[in-house]
């Protein structure tokens, strides 16, 4: 074989494998189903441990009497301050906003006549003696003697930030035992994860069936419900 020949077969085989080569590389680029996407999804019931309780005291005195309407309201906390330390709950778990004070008016067809102030003062209960202030704010006769007229109960899990990492890693296991029911009638297998998101959290009452695009953070009930999902996607083998 003379050298001519030994250069033409070479460059000859040197194109059928680059040939194979190249097909191969563009049939794995081409070739559809090389990773599958699933959203996962978990959930947890839990109880809060912590309550904050908003109370608001108001208090109305005829005439230009000032003073007379900041003691009366000094009066009313200092009388729910009290019903608080008999409960166990001392002054280190209470917040106060700043009184308000609004100008009283009657109306006849003539004129508008000065009657007098009414003075409001918003308070902030916060503890984790949740059934202790249920109980006071569910049954307000004591309250009442001591002039709140308005309560409101917001309650708070002090683990909730252990508790969404746990859900994460939860539906992040659920998209893949969903990925591999999807495939168990196919000759392919989950593979690795290249990708994963955590969706927003819901948290409500249980059973609810509220979802809201930015996430839901409900205060309004003791037991409550979190859920979230896990966009994850997987690659085929």
């Amino acid at each position: 074989m003379n050298s001519g020949t030994k250069v033409g077969l070479i460059i000859g085989v040197s194109l059928i494998i680059s040939a194979v080569i190249f097909g191969s590389f563009f049939y794995r680029a081409q070739s559809p189903g090389q990773t599958i996407s699933v959203v996962g999804a978990a959930s947890k019931n839990f109880a809060a441990d912590k309550v904050k309780w908003t109370l608001n005291i108001e208090e109305d005195v005829l005439g230009n009497n000032l003073s007379e309407g900041y003691e009366k309201l000094k009066a009313i906390r200092e009388n729910l301050f009290a019903l608080l330390e008999t409960k166990g709950i001392g002054r280190d778990c209470i917040t106060l906003k700043p009184a308000q004070v609004y100008k009283e008016y009657d109306y006849t067809a003539e004129a508008r006549i000065f009657r007098g102030y009414h003075f409001q003062q918003t308070i902030y209960v916060i503890t984790d003696q949740v059934d202790t202030v249920e109980k006071m704010a569910l049954d307000p006769v004591e309250l009442l003697d001591g002039g709140t007229i308005n309560s409101n109960l917001e309650y708070f899990y002090s683990g909730i930030d252990e508790l969404k990492k746990e859900l994460v890693g939860e539906a992040t296991k659920n998209a893949r035992e969903r990925a591999e029911k999807m495939v168990e009638q196919t000759d392919v297998k989950i593979g690795k994860i290249v990708s994963v998101r955590s969706g927003v959290f819901q948290i409500t009452e249980p059973y609810s069936t509220r979802v809201e695009a930015a996430g839901i953070h409900d205060t309004s009930t003791r037991n409550e419900q979190i859920r979230v999902t896990a966009h994850v996607t997987f690659t085929l083998k």
